[in-house]
């Protein structure tokens, strides 16, 4: 058992434990069984089983008034087995584009507004700091954010993006809502974004974004580096190959643009 460090909050403990409860052959369980599994008063499982139902973590069977587990924790496993997926089927693409400029390839999806990096191939010269795997990016100031954006489709950008004011990261973050909007215009037309200083000082990145079977977004590549190693001379060449390598996951992935 691994053991937490830091403070643990009881009720959600519990409530993560009554979920566990679901396994084997107890795809249904009452509040009475659910009680005696964990030792606790009916009325304090009610409570928790109820929440849990509330965010679509846990249904009730309405014939047998018992609980089973919610669409909730479906859609985050196919997220996360989608993200594995991905993550294997892009990273010997990703590992070419590395190879060939000798930067720093990124990989990464997106949930309600921030970029999720999942996978990273560094240059051996030198790393890249704010972008470990794992770690969270406003989409507004980063090149995979921007090409992800530029398809996601009004309603997302609205409900995710231009709710709350843009977060000013450099002196090169785009922070007006209308030059984000007309920015995402051109990324789209050209089927690439550009991310000059917008996340980090000194580096410049080059995006395209990936599709899923349904033509939709689901996360975006990029070529990162020092501003000196991708000049204007060369972003046509660089967003080429990101946009090639980004169609081709995207074909693993089910896309097809017939």
């Amino acid at each position: 058992m691994i053991k937490a460090e830091g403070v643990i909050v009881q009720s959600v403990a519990r409530a993560l434990d009554i979920i566990q409860c679901f396994s084997g052959n107890n795809v249904e369980l009452g509040i009475s069984e659910i009680a005696d599994k964990m030792d606790l008063s009916k009325s304090t499982v009610y409570g928790l089983v109820n929440t849990l139902v509330s965010k679509g973590y846990l249904e009730q069977n309405h014939q047998s008034k018992k609980y089973r587990l919610g669409i909730k924790l479906f859609e985050f496993g196919n997220l996360v087995q989608n993200r594995m997926d991905l993550r294997n089927e892009a990273k010997p693409f990703c590992q070419l584009l590395s190879e060939k400029y000798k930067t720093t390839v990124h990989l990464a999806a997106h949930y309600r507004g921030e970029v999720i990096y999942i996978d990273k191939i560094d240059a051996n010269d030198w790393v890249i700091a704010y972008s470990q795997v794992g770690k969270r990016a406003p989409m507004h100031c980063t090149g995979v954010g921007k090409a992800i954006l530029a398809y996601a489709g009004e309603k997302y950008i609205e409900e995710f993006i231009l709710k709350e004011p843009l977060k000013k990261i450099t002196e090169n973050t785009i922070t007006e809502p209308e030059n984000l909007l007309k920015e995402l215009e051109t990324v789209k037309k050209r089927g690439y974004a550009v991310d000059d200083e917008e996340i980090e000082v000194g580096i410049r990145c080059v995006a395209a974004p990936v599709f899923n079977y349904e033509k939709y977004p689901i996360a975006a590549i990029s070529v990162s580096a020092p501003y000196r190693k991708l000049q204007d001379e060369i972003i046509n060449e660089v967003a080429a190959d990101v946009k090639y390598y980004a169609l081709k996951i995207s074909e693993r992935m089910g896309y097809s643009d017939k």
